[in-house]
């Protein structure tokens, strides 16, 4: 039990759980054990240094196979970090020959070590492979999940592609509990995913981003808050926050074409006001888009045209009355004022209903 005091002596403010499972060890109460070790892992301390790995070495290596094996995986990711490096860590995951479920998850890992080696294209294989095996299984815990699309979000963004890095990355946090997530990489993952969606020239739905609960992580980082601020000021296209935004050389170092900034901003300027307007008339003149995005008349005709090109608008324009009538705007994940517009569009329906309500109701009553 050496290694428990020595861990009860570092993290004095764990001793309650080290005590639980000092007494759940012997008393051979391994369900209540491996629930208090998933609790420990989660401490940040614990994951610093070798920590775990010392744990599992001088205690968890005595009883693991006594213990579930999902749970035991989701102490042996933690633990594997603290292997040395990434050949030590693929060497120390392949003694273990678990389930089909939980060996699943024990291979994705070793592929991610693999991607961390340089091995793309193996890992390319890889991940096709364990997205067929995860595919041919019932009732698949979350777990396999998450680090299937852990591992898949990690391949593409080493490839660049920023598309799919952002939609794996979103699958991956809507199978993976947010208290599962270290501080540090809830930061690095929201800075990655929000620097994804400014830069492709493809992803529209910030709103989608900012409603994700690990962005609460970016806004309140001070060396990050700076993308959570253009990420709000995108959602809402707001061309002039964007022109007086503050950059520095630091910041414009992690941009690569500013085109595409400039380009998405005015997109979004129009899908804000394709948004506001009432659903039985949306229509808007080349004037009223203009002044949102800040462009001249002349160059209105290109904006509409690459909207519709991208999917994100339909619609017709009318260039001898320079207007733009819009039949569908792309849907959006609706953030609060969003919500209000949609309110107020309620209203003003309503009212037009009473007023319809009240003609026929007059019409009505001259046939009496």
């Amino acid at each position: 039990m050496s290694i428990l005091n020595q861990h009860q002596s570092v993290f004095p403010h764990l001793l309650t759980i080290i005590d639980s499972m000092r007494v759940y060890h012997e008393s051979k109460l391994w369900k209540q054990l491996s629930d208090q070790l998933l609790i420990y892992i989660k401490d940040p301390q614990v994951n610093q240094g070798t920590h775990l790995k010392d744990l599992f070495e001088g205690f968890v290596k005595k009883f693991y196979q006594e213990i579930d094996e999902m749970k035991l995986v989701r102490f042996l990711i933690k633990a594997a970090e603290q292997y040395g490096d990434f050949q030590s860590r693929i060497d120390f995951l392949k003694q273990f020959k678990l389930d089909e479920q939980p060996q699943l998850v024990i291979d994705i890992l070793i592929a991610f070590f693999k991607l961390q080696q340089g091995k793309l294209q193996e890992v390319d294989e890889l991940l096709k492979q364990y997205k067929q095996a995860s595919e041919k299984q019932q009732e698949v815990d979350p777990l396999v999940y998450s680090m299937l699309y852990y591992l898949a979000y990690n391949f593409y963004k080493i490839k660049n592609v920023y598309e799919e890095f952002y939609v794996n990355a979103l699958q991956y946090l809507a199978y993976t509990n947010d208290q599962d997530m270290l501080q540090e990489q809830k930061v690095q993952l929201s800075y990655e995913m929000a620097l994804a969606v400014l830069i492709s020239p493809n992803i529209y739905n910030f709103s989608e981003l900012l409603q994700q609960p690990v962005l609460v992580s970016l806004k309140e980082s001070s060396q990050y808050n700076w993308v959570y601020q253009l990420l709000d000021i995108f959602n809402r296209g707001s061309v002039s926050e964007l022109k007086n935004f503050q950059w520095n050389e630091e910041r414009k170092g992690v941009i690569p074409n500013f085109l595409i900034l400039n380009e998405k901003i005015r997109i979004m300027a129009f899908l804000e006001l394709a948004f506001s307007l009432p659903k039985n008339n949306r229509v808007c003149t080349f004037e009223e888009l203009a002044q949102v995005s800040e462009l001249p008349l002349s160059d209105i005709e290109r904006l509409v045209m690459r909207t519709i090109s991208k999917g994100l608008v339909k619609g017709r324009i009318n260039q001898v009355k320079q207007t733009i009538t819009i039949s569908y705007v792309v849907p959006r994940v609706l953030t609060l004022d969003k919500i209000e517009i949609i309110n107020k569009k309620f209203g003003n329906w309503e009212k037009s209903l009473n007023v319809f309500l009240k003609e026929v109701e007059d019409v009505r009553k001259t046939f009496n």
